[in-house]
């Protein structure tokens, strides 16, 4: 009998945000449908989250070529505000997260 299906031994583990001071985030815009509006939305989640001065050097050009945009925040509370609410952005797979070196794991989109 032979091996179908093969489910991966790994589970994901859930990103634990420990209280800190700073942490660093790292975003990339996979999206190649829309990217100019994805970057759009997710710039404004980084001004709410760090302000204006974490958004020099995020514009199109840069993310066009694939350009991996890090800045940080203070606090943790911004943190898992920003991750909420990008949450929905990297279930589709239209932005890649990493906090503070660990990259953030899709949870499955569910639709109605």
């Amino acid at each position: 009998m032979a091996q179908i299906l093969k489910f991966p031994s790994k589970k994901i583990e859930p990103v634990t945000i420990r209280s800190r001071l700073k942490h660093r985030i790292a975003v990339e815009i996979l999206d190649d449908v829309r990217p100019r509006r994805t970057r759009w939305i997710v710039q404004f989640e980084i001004q709410e989250a760090a302000g204006y001065d974490a958004l020099k050097g995020f514009k199109d050009a840069a993310v066009a070529v694939g350009y991996r945009h890090r800045f940080w925040v203070s606090g943790t509370h911004p943190l898992r505000q920003f991750v909420a609410e990008t949450a929905g952005l990297v279930a589709t797979g239209k932005v890649a997260l990493w906090v503070d070196g660990v990259r953030v794991q899709p949870r499955i989109k569910r639709s109605a």
